[in-house]
């Protein structure tokens, strides 16, 4: 980059350098502070109020808070306005005896009514009794509590995620220190050996064979680098950061401490800790309060009410001059709603939701059984993996003493080219196979706490 930037610098003028130099001065505060490296807790805090499906779940929530205030608003008192205005181009005719007019034996046709008719009224309904709609304020509450477990499982689902992706790019850093430090040394041979070369010491084959080793190195360190630029992005994706963002990490190396990673914790799990069953229980709280609805729905509803009313007629439309006549009137009442017979449909549903908790007590039943298996198999999963990276580290340590000794003796000439180059695919061998088992181990060890429903815990107890 900075050579790019020598090279625009050369066109500029020296008034035009010294504007250029100012605003670099200006903005490399901001970039830097914007570049600052992340820890793996900053990177999951980043992610609580950026991630998409974070925010999803937070939305949900609210919108469920809401549910709970419109299930309340049933049961508060409900005031409707209404209003007409008629305009009765054609006035009703009826026809009465001709004996009220003085025509004795006839119909006379007779008009009723006004032109215009204007009428406006309030009436205030408030439930007395409904138990439905109160068992329907305790199922909105319980929704609400079944979006916040969702919330929390999303968060630990993208912590988790997270964590993998975080450890796997640090991984894949540390790999790359590696093999910048093996393609250095196998730079070295190469130039050694083609000085030899020139000099009539050595063969063309040997040139050759370490040429090939060094392509071999060079082609690995371009795919790691490669590898650790999409895990990058695959890390700025699950924190919800732009892809086009600047993002270190802040360690930028792993380091294995077995005594740390022997310490496990014996003390046992709560169910109450897991979020998953935490979810099946609501689930059958749900189940539960559905069926106590259902059978809300044999009980009357008594609902009381009043009502304000005002009318006018006019033969012509002058409803807002003063003086003029409007009748009120006004009433109060209470209905009571029976329920007799709806085709059986409240004991079809009745039976549903007998036949829905029953399904939700084996979904907990499940769940508890699936728990217990996870955590299991991911403390097995774990011991493994420490198990096998102590024998990777004594590989590798192994293969880089060979290869140290092989170069040696190659540089003094007791060692032969084959020696040399055989020795470095070893130790490439025994590099790639350590890091694999190490990226395994840090992923055991996530598994194992987020099995036991304490990964938020462990990730905020490293510093």
């Amino acid at each position: 980059m900075l050579s790019i930037i020598d090279k625009q610098y050369n066109f500029m003028t020296k008034t035009t350098r010294i504007y250029g130099a100012t605003l670099l001065l200006l903005f490399g505060s901001l970039l830097v502070d914007a570049q600052k490296p992340l820890s793996l807790k900053e990177c999951i805090n980043y992610s609580t109020t950026n991630n998409s499906k974070v925010k999803i779940a937070n939305y949900d929530v609210e919108a469920s808070e809401q549910r709970i205030r419109e299930q309340q608003g049933i049961y508060l008192p409900q005031i409707n306005g209404s209003a007409s205005l008629d305009d009765n181009l054609r006035l009703t005719t009826t026809l009465l005896p001709g004996e009220l007019a003085g025509k004795p034996g006839e119909m006379v046709p007779i008009t009723f009514g006004t032109k215009y008719n204007l009428s406006g009224g309030l009436q205030l309904t408030q439930k007395v009794y409904d138990r439905p709609s109160l068992i329907g304020i305790k199922s909105a509450k319980i929704n609400n509590e079944l979006s916040e477990q969702n919330l929390q499982k999303t968060n630990e689902l993208t912590a988790y995620n997270i964590s993998v992706v975080y450890y796997q790019t640090l991984v894949i850093q540390k790999q790359i220190d590696v093999l910048k430090t093996t393609l250095n040394a196998s730079e070295q041979s190469l130039k050694s050996i083609q000085l030899k070369y020139e000099n009539g010491m050595a063969k063309k084959i040997d040139v050759d064979k370490i040429r090939v080793s060094y392509n071999n190195t060079q082609s690995q360190l371009q795919q790691a680098l490669l590898n650790y630029s999409q895990s990058l992005n695959t890390l700025k994706f699950q924190m919800g950061m732009p892809v086009e963002s600047q993002l270190a990490l802040a360690d930028s190396t792993i380091s294995v401490s077995y005594e740390e990673f022997e310490k496990l914790d014996d003390t046992g799990f709560s169910f109450e800790n897991l979020i998953d069953y935490k979810l099946q229980k609501t689930n059958l709280s749900l189940t539960q309060i559905e069926k106590k609805r259902s059978l809300a729905a044999f009980q009357p509803i008594l609902s009381f009410y009043s009502n304000l009313n005002v009318s006018a007629m006019r033969k012509e439309f002058n409803f807002f001059e003063a003086g003029q006549s409007w009748y009120p009137s006004y009433g109060i009442g209470f209905k009571l709603a029976v329920p007799v017979f709806d085709g059986l449909q409240r004991n079809a549903r009745v039976a549903q939701s007998e036949l829905n908790i029953q399904k939700a007590k084996e979904n907990v039943k499940y769940t508890e059984q699936a728990i217990q298996v996870d955590i299991s198999n991911y403390e097995i999963r774990y011991k493994n993996a420490l198990a096998n990276i102590k024998k990777e580290k004594e590989n590798l340590d192994l293969a880089e003493s060979v290869f140290k000794n092989t170069q040696l003796e190659y540089q003094q000439g007791t060692g032969t080219a084959l020696d040399l180059v055989q020795a470095e695919s070893s130790l490439m061998v025994a590099q790639n196979s350590y890091f694999n088992k190490l990226l395994d181990l840090y992923v055991a060890r996530i598994e194992q706490e987020k099995s036991k429903g304490t990964l938020l815990e462990f990730i905020n107890s490293q510093d």
